[in-house]
Protein backbone atom coordinates (compact mmCIF):
# COMPACT_ATOMS: atom_id res chain seq x y z
CA UNK A 1 0.00 0.00 0.00
CA UNK A 2 3.10 2.32 0.70
CA UNK A 3 4.50 1.84 -2.69
CA UNK A 4 1.06 2.58 -4.47
CA UNK A 5 0.84 6.14 -2.53
CA UNK A 6 4.66 6.78 -3.59
CA UNK A 7 4.13 5.92 -6.92
CA UNK A 8 1.01 8.14 -7.14
CA UNK A 9 2.87 10.92 -5.26
CA UNK A 10 5.47 10.46 -8.15
CA UNK A 11 2.48 10.84 -10.71
CA UNK A 12 1.21 13.96 -9.45
CA UNK A 13 4.43 15.58 -9.33
CA UNK A 14 4.88 14.95 -13.24
CA UNK A 15 1.32 15.43 -13.82
CA UNK A 16 2.36 19.38 -12.63
CA UNK A 17 5.49 19.52 -14.77
CA UNK A 18 3.31 18.16 -17.77
CA UNK A 19 0.63 20.63 -17.08
CA UNK A 20 2.54 23.65 -16.68
CA UNK A 21 3.51 23.06 -20.30
CA UNK A 22 1.37 25.39 -22.50
CA UNK A 23 1.44 23.02 -25.52
CA UNK A 24 0.41 19.57 -23.38
CA UNK A 25 -2.64 21.97 -22.44
CA UNK A 26 -3.55 22.12 -26.32
CA UNK A 27 -3.07 18.10 -27.00
CA UNK A 28 -5.08 17.47 -23.88
CA UNK A 29 -7.53 20.07 -24.89
CA UNK A 30 -7.45 18.30 -29.11
CA UNK A 31 -7.48 14.72 -27.05
CA UNK A 32 -10.87 15.55 -25.65
CA UNK A 33 -12.26 17.34 -28.62
CA UNK A 34 -11.53 14.27 -30.69
CA UNK A 35 -13.03 11.97 -28.23
CA UNK A 36 -16.01 13.83 -28.47
CA UNK A 37 -16.23 14.52 -31.64
CA UNK A 38 -16.06 10.45 -31.80
CA UNK A 39 -18.66 10.01 -29.43
CA UNK A 40 -21.08 11.98 -31.18
CA UNK A 41 -20.38 10.85 -34.25
CA UNK A 42 -20.84 7.06 -33.03
CA UNK A 43 -24.03 8.21 -31.73
CA UNK A 44 -25.55 10.03 -34.45
CA UNK A 45 -24.67 7.95 -37.73
CA UNK A 46 -24.02 4.40 -35.89
CA UNK A 47 -26.86 4.63 -33.54
CA UNK A 48 -24.42 3.69 -30.47
CA UNK A 49 -24.93 5.05 -27.04
CA UNK A 50 -23.11 7.85 -25.59
CA UNK A 51 -21.07 5.67 -23.45
CA UNK A 52 -20.58 3.08 -26.42
CA UNK A 53 -19.92 5.83 -28.73
CA UNK A 54 -16.37 6.87 -25.92
CA UNK A 55 -15.63 3.42 -25.45
CA UNK A 56 -15.21 2.23 -29.17
CA UNK A 57 -13.61 6.08 -29.61
CA UNK A 58 -11.28 5.15 -26.79
CA UNK A 59 -10.20 1.59 -27.61
CA UNK A 60 -10.16 2.70 -31.23
CA UNK A 61 -7.39 5.76 -30.56
CA UNK A 62 -5.47 3.20 -28.01
CA UNK A 63 -5.14 1.00 -31.06
CA UNK A 64 -6.81 -1.59 -28.94
CA UNK A 65 -9.97 -2.85 -31.07
CA UNK A 66 -11.85 -5.61 -29.25
CA UNK A 67 -14.20 -6.23 -31.85
CA UNK A 68 -16.98 -6.12 -29.68
CA UNK A 69 -18.15 -2.95 -31.25
CA UNK A 70 -17.70 -1.99 -35.34
CA UNK A 71 -18.69 0.64 -37.56
CA UNK A 72 -21.56 -0.84 -39.24
CA UNK A 73 -22.55 1.87 -41.83
CA UNK A 74 -19.91 2.62 -45.16
CA UNK A 75 -19.68 6.39 -43.97
CA UNK A 76 -18.91 4.89 -39.90
CA UNK A 77 -16.30 2.94 -41.36
CA UNK A 78 -14.66 5.83 -43.80
CA UNK A 79 -15.07 8.35 -40.57
CA UNK A 80 -13.04 6.15 -38.60
CA UNK A 81 -10.28 5.43 -40.91
CA UNK A 82 -9.57 9.28 -40.67
CA UNK A 83 -10.59 9.47 -37.28
CA UNK A 84 -7.68 6.45 -36.44
CA UNK A 85 -4.98 8.62 -38.56
CA UNK A 86 -5.40 11.82 -36.62
CA UNK A 87 -6.73 10.67 -33.39
CA UNK A 88 -2.84 8.21 -33.25
CA UNK A 89 -1.13 11.08 -33.85
CA UNK A 90 -2.81 13.11 -31.60
CA UNK A 91 -2.62 10.74 -28.58
CA UNK A 92 1.37 10.10 -30.04
CA UNK A 93 2.06 13.39 -28.87
CA UNK A 94 0.42 13.59 -25.49
CA UNK A 95 2.53 10.53 -24.38
CA UNK A 96 5.81 12.38 -25.98
CA UNK A 97 4.58 15.28 -23.87
CA UNK A 98 4.55 13.03 -20.75
CA UNK A 99 7.54 11.43 -21.44
CA UNK A 100 9.20 14.64 -21.51
CA UNK A 101 7.89 15.50 -18.20
CA UNK A 102 8.52 12.27 -16.85
CA UNK A 103 12.64 12.46 -17.62
CA UNK A 104 12.09 16.17 -16.52
CA UNK A 105 10.88 15.33 -13.36
CA UNK A 106 13.86 12.16 -12.54
CA UNK A 107 16.28 15.18 -13.84
CA UNK A 108 14.92 17.50 -11.01
CA UNK A 109 14.84 14.55 -8.62
CA UNK A 110 18.44 13.74 -9.43
CA UNK A 111 19.77 17.02 -9.34
CA UNK A 112 17.99 17.46 -5.79
CA UNK A 113 19.84 14.48 -4.48
CA UNK A 114 23.22 15.47 -5.77
CA UNK A 115 22.58 18.73 -3.93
Amino acid sequence: MVAFFVVFRSLWRVLRILFRQPEQKAVMLAVLVVLMIGTFFYHNIEGMTYLDGLYFSVMTLVTVGYGDLAPQTAVGKLFTIGYVLIGVGILTAMIANFNRALVEYHQKKRNEKES
